[in-house]
Parts: C-alpha cells; structure tokens; sequence
C-alpha cells in the first residue's frame, strides 16, 4: 500500500482482499488505515462515497462508522446486505450509538468496535474473524458442492450397479473396488468393526492418522489401538450399540485422532439385514466447533460480568442514598447526645460540689439554690426520657447501614467457579435489600420464603444476578403501569420460594404492565426486550436463561396476562 493523504492506494499487483474503511473522522480514518496496513484497506470519507468504492472495488470486508452525514452507516449496512449478504460488515460505535451497533448485530453485523479505537489488536482480531467467516463460508460451500456431486455420483453409480446384478463376476469385483475407492476418498474417518471388537476395514484417512496401514490395522482390536487398554471403556459407543443395536452418536477426546471427534456409530448387519455383525464408527474432526464453542462461552462469561458490573454501578446511587437517610438521624442524634451530655456534665459537676459540701457537714444555701436552678435548666425529665430513645435509633440506624452493606459486599463478591451448596432463601434476602432502592418507590416487595426449603448445588454468584434481573424488571412493569410515584396504593412484587418435588421453585410475581401474548415466546432472546428504545438492552432474560438451564439444568417460564402482570417461575434441580 501508498499513502496518500489520509488514503492507502493499492500497489499495482496487489492482489489481497480489500478492506473498505467508510469514516468521516480524519483521525480515526488515519489510524484505522495504519492499523490494517497489511491487509490492503481502502478508506471512504462518508457514506456516499463508501457505496460508490464497494461497487468500484467489491471489498472482502467493510468498517463502518454509523453516523456520518448524507448516508449514515446503518444505511450503507442495510444496503450491503440487501446486494451481498455474504460480504462481513464491522460495525463502529461510538458511546451514544451503542443502542444502533446491538441492532446492527441483531441484523447480522459481523463485529462492533467501540470508539475511541484504542487497541490496535482489537481491530485486527475483528478484521480476521471477518476473514475467518469468508473462509468457514467457502469452505461450507464448497463442501456441500462436493457432498451433493458426491451423492449425485453415488446414485448414480448405485443405480448402474442395480441394473448390473446379473453381470459377470468380474463387474461385481470391479464394482467392489470402486467403492472401495470412495471409501478411502472421504476425508472423515470410518471404521468397520466386529462384534468382538476386532477392526474389519478402515478407510484410508483412519489409516493414516493411526500410523498404520489398514493391513495392519484390519484384526486388531480398537480399544487396545485407540485406547491402549485391555478392555472396552465404560462409555464406548460400540459396546452400547451391541446391547440395544440403536445408531449413537457423542462427542469424544481422542488423542490419538486428533483431539475432538464426533462419533457417529451404526449398526453393521449381514447381507440379509436379519444378523447384527457389528457396527460402523464415522469419526468427524470437530476441534475447530469446540474452539468456536469455547470462545462462546468465553464471551458469554464476558458479557454476564459486564451485566453484574453493570447491575452494581445503576445500584451504587440507590445505595448510598439507603446509607444516607440513617447517616442523617444517627448524625443529628449525635448533636443532640453531644448537647445533653454538656447539660448532664454540668448538672453532675454542680451537685458533686453540694455533695463536698455535705460531706463537710454543712451545706451553703446558695449551693442549694445552684444545684436547684442547673436541675431545672438541664431539664433532668425531659433527657432521661429522649438520650435512651437517641441511642436506639443509632443503634438501629447502624444495624441498618451495616445490613446494606453486607448485602451489597455479598452481592459483589466474586462468584466461585465451582457449584457450593447455599439456600436460595438467603440470595433472595440479599438480592431483595441490594435492589430496595430500585423497588421502594413504585411497590411493596413481600418474601414468602420457605423455612424448611432445600438447599441446592448452585453457582451463587449467577442465581443472585438471576433474581436481581428478575426483580428489577418487575418494579419496572409496575412504573410502567402506575408511574414512578403512584397516586394512591403502590404495587406489590411478591417473592415465593418452596420445594416441589425434585426441584426447589422460586416465584417472582407482579402486578405490573404484564407482557403481550404475542412478545411471550421471544422475551429470552439474546437482545429482544419489551422496554423502550434506551431502557433495556435485551440481555437481562437472555442471560438468566442461560445461567437456569445451561448451567443449572433448571426450568425458566413465565406466565403473564398483558395489563395485570407477569409471575416468573425458576425451578432448581435439588
């Protein structure tokens, strides 16, 4: 590439795939543009100018800011998708279009970066996952061409082999190699073995990622080659297969093929179709799923601390106005104490010198008359009767304080990567003092907790996140549906627990807004929400459905009658 101005031209001869930069902004063009110097990038200063370029050039990958004058970029996303559907678009977010880059990712935007772009790494990384989706894309297409000549040839050839029955031997042994051909022509691995667990036939891709020729292989037996036991594992697919003859499929670990494999097992009968002879292993490499599957999973532990960080920076507010109202009387209870102990001071330093007198044996009546008049300025009655009442309310103003705070450090704390077992009635307390402030004002939330619920084996740190999503969203129906100060009766957010069977059920029911029939089915998709464009991110319900049946092999439902309110049913295996 040539710089020229704030452009990259391409060289003559350069025959890398094209990334289109569309940016208004000098300075972001210009870094970009340095950042992707060895992919062949190509910068359009505004929208117009980057659909004319994408016609002019067809681009492998665009970057795309989204607002931008004449046409702004989810413009020009829309209009890439609609004329090449397969062309990767990365998306460029500034804080205040965030709403915009989730709804070009909705749309399916290949990535999203945030601007200011910081990391050059981050660019790069998005621009070869681009890359890496064209090729997974090709390659998917091609093999599915290749899969549907096979079949095609296939049939064919079966078809030929059928009207060829009553031809000589030698067809049929020609017939036989043929196949045999094809056999060793598909890339997964195959193997044929027999009810003693002895390999009849491999192919020739299972030959050769054992080492072996398949004369060698062909009568050993394939725990001792795969495993290099005596005897089969307990969860070989073979041996399930020779109990109940049903086709199984699983994912295994096998180093010596490769890593990850799907195994597809069959069965494998005579000529007749009446005698089970063994089965037939199809061994698929899926390391590159299983790497996709964990970053996956990468980011969704990602995106669900991001939530809880960003659940505790909306509370932190409501917080510290919880610990303020106590700080204040507990304070101005301190002013008073500080005042009455003064007054006491010199009541008790006046008849402490009356006391000196007495014990003198004389008593100088104007000490009398001291002492009298500091009874009545301290007004002995009135601060016996309020210093006890000031002290219980600090006392219970610090209870207060520090139940807050508990709760909130042990909302924070970071959540342990293995499952301990705890009592959900205890996440629901503590979850239930952290959201007061989000709840107050528009409900009253009352705890039907059961005493003698069950413990459960769960990820503590998750279910409290859970119930928090799932309170907050209730006080928010009920504002929704009264206003955030109700005139009159305030709502009610009601919180069951109990044991039911096999399971330890909570219950979160409001008498909020409820939810329309027709929204129902979708209120747990990834960036779905029933709130209004700034309010919601369409996460919440996402993220606790994952966090209930993937991780917990729970139950997640919902019942909800549209204007009366909506009962969330959580069900935890015991």
């Amino acid at each position: 590439m040539t710089p020229v101005g704030d452009k990259m031209v391409p060289e003559e001869n350069d025959s890398r795939p094209v990334v289109l930069i569309v940016e208004d902004d000098p300075t972001t063009r210009k870094l970009l543009l340095r950042f992707l110097s060895e992919f062949n990038p190509i910068a359009a200063v505004d929208g117009v100018d980057g659909w004319e370029k994408f016609h002019e050039i067809q681009p492998a990958v665009v970057i795309t800011d989204l607002r931008m004058p004449q046409m702004d970029g989810m413009t020009l996303f829309k209009n890439i998708r609609n004329e090449s559907p397969a062309t990767p678009v990365i998306i460029l977010s500034g804080r205040g279009t965030l709403t915009d880059a989730i709804e070009a990712i909705h749309l399916g935007a290949s990535d999203y970066l945030e601007k200011p772009i910081a990391n050059k790494e981050f660019v790069i990384h998005a621009v070869r996952k681009a890359f890496e989706k064209i090729r997974y894309n090709d390659l998917q297409e091609h093999y599915q061409q290749t899969l549907e000549q096979e079949v095609a040839d296939k049939t064919a050839q079966f078809r030929l082999e059928l009207k060829a029955r009553e031809e000589a031997e030698q067809k049929m042994k020609m017939a036989e190699r043929e196949w045999q051909r094809t056999f060793d022509a598909i890339p997964d691995l195959i193997a044929i073995i027999d009810k003693d667990y002895k390999f009849i036939r491999t192919n020739k891709a299972m030959a050769q990622v054992l080492g072996r020729s398949s004369d060698e292989i062909e009568g050993t037996r394939c725990y001792e080659v795969l495993h290099g036991a005596a005897k089969p594992p307990n969860s070989c697919p073979h041996h399930q297969l020779l109990l109940d003859g049903k086709k199984c499929v699983m994912e295994q670990f096998e180093k010596c093929l490769g890593g990850h494999v799907e195994v597809t097992v069959v069965p494998y009968h005579s000529e007749d179709g009446k005698t089970l002879l063994g089965s037939v292993h199809i061994f698929r490499d899926i390391n590159e799923r299983k790497t996709i599957e964990e970053e996956g999973k990468r980011m969704q532990t990602q995106l669900l601390h991001a939530q809880k960080l960003e659940s505790v920076g909306q509370l932190a507010a409501g917080i510290a106005h919880e610990i303020n109202t106590p700080v204040q009387f507990v304070s101005a209870n301190n002013e008073f104490l500080n005042e009455a102990f003064e007054e006491v001071s010199a009541l008790i330093t006046t008849f402490d010198a009356t006391f000196q007198q007495a014990l003198k044996g004389t008593v100088d009546p104007d000490q009398l008359t001291k002492t009298s008049e500091a009874l009545e300025d301290a007004d002995w009655e009135y601060l016996s009767a309020e210093i006890p009442t000031a002290i219980g309310q600090n006392m219970e103003g610090l209870k207060r304080v520090t139940s807050i705070v508990r709760a909130m450090k042990e909302f924070s704390h970071p959540g342990s990567k293995e499952k301990e077992r705890r009592n959900l009635n205890d996440i629901l307390n503590t979850t239930a003092t952290v959201a007061r402030n989000e709840w107050k004002y528009v409900s009253d939330l009352v705890l039907d907790l059961d005493p003698e619920l069950a413990p459960v084996d769960c990820f503590a740190d998750d279910m409290g996140q859970v119930f928090l999503n799932m309170i907050i969203n209730a006080a928010h129906a009920i504002e929704e549906k009264l206003g955030r100060t109700p005139v009159g009766d305030k709502g009610t957010i009601r919180v069951e627990t109990r044991n039911i069977e096999e399971y330890v059920e909570v219950r979160i029911i409001d008498n909020g807004s409820g939810i329309p029939v027709g929204k129902l089915q979708k209120i747990f998709e990834p960036f779905y929400t029933t709130k209004k464009v700034g309010h919601g991110t369409g996460q919440g319900l996402a993220i606790a459905w994952d966090i209930v049946h993937t991780k917990h092999a729970g139950v997640l439902e919902v019942e909800s009658r549209e204007g009366e309110g909506s009962t969330f049913i959580i069900k935890i295996p015991r």
